[in-house]
């Protein structure tokens, strides 16, 4: 499924942006993203939470800022919070990796015959 895929790719943008598969830092506010219900079609939803600060006893405190979606195509149709241009490279990366699994399950072919 591409929206596996995509969903593959946001962890590891995340990871690489804060060192959780669900959080990412931008223009100074930190998210979170919670994977909700998927569609009988392939899609993807979830929901977006944003940092809203810590209470006495240190923990963290998040509220809704919005949703995502995935379409089952592994376009990223809605992520609040997420840069467009990191919603096309991050989807991009997911279609890369459906390309690269495609290729790795063909058949391997002899170049000469015998």
């Amino acid at each position: 499924m591409n929206a596996e895929h995509t969903l593959t790719a946001l962890k590891q943008f995340c990871s690489a942006n804060s060192g959780d598969e669900q959080v990412w830092e931008n223009k100074g506010t930190t998210y979170h993203w919670n994977r909700g219900k998927d569609t009988a079609s392939g899609m993807v939803n979830g929901v977006v939470r944003k940092l809203a600060g810590i209470d006495v006893s240190g923990r963290q405190i998040w509220v809704v800022a919005g949703s995502f979606k995935i379409d089952a195509d592994g376009s990223i149709i809605r992520f609040t919070g997420l840069p467009k241009k990191d919603q096309t490279l991050i989807a991009r990366m997911g279609h890369i990796a459906v390309q690269a699994s495609q290729l790795a399950k063909e058949p391997e072919h002899d170049q000469f015959t015998v």
